[in-house]
């Protein structure tokens, strides 16, 4: 039951009858509930992508990536951030991170009315005043983003990633006013070649970066890798969200949980591009809070965080690691996401006093599933051929039978379509 957008009691509803007669009652039949999916990290801006650009290594991937992105018109972003949230909404979404260099997604998320997070992408290797002036920049333009914004979205920033914003931005950023409060991402430690390019100053990411005209960030120090630098510059910080976290020794996993820094899992992103695995099961036991990201069409996924949990499970089984149960699975996609968004006092579990955000998923043969599914709801719920049927957010049903209540459909997916035709006819 649901009062003003919040939850205002939960129970059966034998109970819930007994203690509020007068209420409407919706029927979704055998359908399970479950709070709103969360997607701890993804990239609105790069949702026509899919199918463009071939999987990894990182390096190899990203060679490709650069001149699809560099080709994209100021309103393919837009037209693309809206495309993206409503393939999340269509697969249970209810918050989402997204992380854009146009910040395109805060009106996408605001005109659909998902929740969300939208952090605008930093790059850059100033030092000094060039730096001040360039966290300036990035402040103002976080500000006009911030117009676009409805009531449950917000405005961040994310320093991209160590090899594209180096610690004298990186610490301007941080000690810029209008940044030092907001929500912060960014990547960190997703590849080998990630590693390498910090520690030595070579190897393949180096070198496309060079063959391209830019020198990449450094970060001097003690210790190996991105988190061991970052670390020991003072960049870590409370709340941060850091994206894949594949490349971790036992000393970066303790220095993360430290820092207070959130990891965003995503699973189908690493190993489609090659990275490897995150060590998850290190990362809470340490205290990390952990949530699944989609990352994009462009490397891998498309927005669906049950499916995010789906190849956790796979990843680990592969690795040797008894993977999640699936009640586990179900927690990483909803409370763990939110507990990495800061957002875990609003949503992520269904319990009186938090908002209203959840979804109905109808079981592949509409009365339990089969199999592991039908004994446990949370493996039905997950099951691919599962089917996500409504979405609520903030007491606001957004899809019903599957279908957007007020976005219109075609006319978001007719101009996706028209643009990322164009896009894959570019010559290359």
């Amino acid at each position: 039951m649901a009062v003003g957008g919040a939850i205002a009691a939960c129970g059966t509803v034998r109970d819930l009858r007994r203690a509020h007669p007068d209420l409407p009652e919706r029927d979704l039949g055998e359908a399970i509930l479950l709070p709103g999916l969360v997607d701890a990290h993804c990239h609105l801006e790069w949702s026509l992508m899919e199918g463009l650009v071939r999987p990894g290594p990182f390096s190899r991937w990203l060679a490709a990536f650069l001149p699809l992105r560099a080709r994209m018109r100021p309103a393919d972003h837009d037209v693309a951030a809206h495309c993206g949230v409503l393939r999340a909404l269509r697969s249970g979404t209810t918050t989402l991170a997204d992380s854009g260099p146009a910040g395109a997604g805060v009106a996408a998320l605001s005109t659909l009315g998902l929740r969300g997070v939208v952090h605008l992408e930093a790059f850059g290797r100033q030092t000094g005043p060039a730096a001040a002036r360039e966290a300036r920049r990035t402040a103002e333009r976080v500000l006009e983003a911030e117009e676009d914004a409805g009531p449950l979205v917000r405005v961040g920033v994310s320093p991209h990633a160590p090899y594209t914003v180096g610690p004298g931005l990186w610490r301007a950023l941080a000690e810029e006013a209008g940044l030092a409060a907001r929500p912060w991402a960014t990547h960190l430690a997703e590849s080998e070649e990630e590693t390498r390019l910090i520690d030595e100053g070579d190897g393949p990411l180096a070198d496309l970066f060079r063959a391209n005209g830019w020198e990449p960030a450094r970060w001097p120090g003690p210790g190996s890798g991105s988190v061991a630098r970052l670390a020991a510059a003072g960049a870590l910080r409370r709340g941060m969200v850091a994206a894949h976290c594949v490349q971790l020794g036992r000393a970066d996993v303790s220095r993360l949980a430290a820092a207070g820094v959130a990891v965003a899992h995503c699973p189908e992103s690493n190993a489609r591009l090659r990275c490897g695995r995150s060590p998850v099961e290190a990362l809470r036991g340490a205290g990390v809070a952990v949530g699944l990201g989609s990352d994009s069409p462009a490397s891998a996924g498309c927005y669906d965080v049950r499916a995010e949990a789906r190849s956790c499970a796979r990843e680990a089984t592969a690795a040797g690691v008894p993977p999640p149960a699936p009640a586990e699975l179900v927690r990483l996609a909803t409370l763990g996401g939110a507990e990495a968004l800061g957002l875990d006092g609003l949503v992520g579990s269904l319990e009186p006093g938090k908002r209203c955000d959840l979804v109905a998923v109808l079981p592949a043969d509409g009365a339990g599933g089969s199999g592991e599914s039908a004994a446990d709801p949370c493996a039905a719920a997950l099951d691919p051929a599962s089917r996500v049927v409504t979405v609520v957010v903030d007491g606001r049903e957004l899809l019903r039978d599957g279908e957007p209540v007020d976005a219109d459909a075609r006319e978001i997916e007719a101009a996706g379509a028209a643009a990322r035709a164009r896009l894959a006819n570019l010559p290359r």
